[in-house]
C-alpha cells in the first residue's frame, strides 16, 4: 500500500499507537494488543474482526502483526471507508424517491423543495439540476444525482 493513503498526522498516530502497544518491543502486536490499539484509535472490533484482520496481513502465520502489516491494514480500512460516500449518496437517493439498486429517479421539483424549504439552502438548485439533467426529463437518475451531490457548489 502507498503510505500517501494516510496523512503524515495519521501515520504518526498509527506509529505511536503501534509502539505503545507493542509492550515487549518485539516488533509485533498480538490479538489482545491489536484490540487495545484499535480501541485507542476509536474502533470497537469484534473477536472475529480481530482474527480476520490478523489473518489478512500476517503473511508469516505468526499470529502477530508487524508495523508494516499494521500500517497496510489501517490504509486498507481507510480506503474501504472511502466507499461510505457512495453508500451515503445511495441512501440520499433512496430518501428522495429513488430505488435502492440505483434505478428509478428523483423528481426535480421534489429535490428543489427539499433543498430550499426543508434544508433552507440558498444555492441555485434549479441551475444545478438543469446542468445535470442532460435529457431534460425533470427526473434525476442516479448518475445525475451523484453528479449533483458532488458539485462543489453544494458545499457552500
Amino acid at each position: 500500500m502507498n503510505s500517501q493513503v494516510l496523512t503524515p498526522e495519521e501515520l504518526e498516530k498509527c506509529k505511536e499507537a503501534f509502539d505503545a502497544f507493542d509492550k515487549d518491543t518485539s516488533g509485533g502486536i498480538d490479538p489482545e494488543e491489536l484490540r487495545t490499539v484499535l480501541k485507542f484509535m476509536g474502533q470497537e472490533p469484534s473477536e472475529e474482526e480481530i482474527y480476520r484482520m490478523i489473518s489478512e496481513v500476517d503473511e508469516g502465520n505468526t499470529g502477530t502483526i508487524t508495523w508494516e502489516s499494521f500500517r497496510a491494514m489501517i490504509e486498507k480500512q481507510k480506503l474501504e471507508k472511502g466507499g461510505d460516500d457512495e453508500s451515503d449518496t445511495l441512501d440520499a437517493y433512496v430518501a428522495m424517491g429513488g430505488n435502492p439498486d440505483g434505478s428509478g429517479c428523483v423528481e426535480a421539483q421534489r429535490l428543489i423543495h427539499v433543498i430550499k424549504n426543508e434544508f433552507g439552502m440558498t444555492i441555485d438548485i434549479e441551475k444545478l439540476i438543469q446542468e445535470v439533467d442532460t435529457d431534460g426529463s425533470g427526473e434525476i437518475e442516479y448518475d445525475e444525482f451523484k453528479t449533483l451531490l458532488s458539485s462543489t457548489q453544494l458545499m457552500y
